[in-house]
């Protein structure tokens, strides 16, 4: 099993080779831009506004 930290997902592991073809395919498909949380800059799908750390504090409440 392998361990990869991205900001789409956080910490990922890899369990087979389905999972490395998703992982990679997420990958090649994101872009860099700012996160509306922490004002970093992220590798991102297009369409989400946050890295996964700040998306996890919003789901837990948490006002970023």
């Amino acid at each position: 099993m392998r361990t990869f930290a991205d900001d789409n997902f956080g910490v990922y592991e890899i369990a087979g080779e389905e999972d490395v073809e998703f992982y990679f395919d997420v990958q090649a498909r994101s872009v860099k831009k700012r996160c509306g949380g922490c004002g970093r800059l992220v590798k991102i799908l297009p369409h989400y506004a946050y890295c996964d750390s700040c998306a996890r504090k919003r789901e837990q409440g948490y006002d970023i």
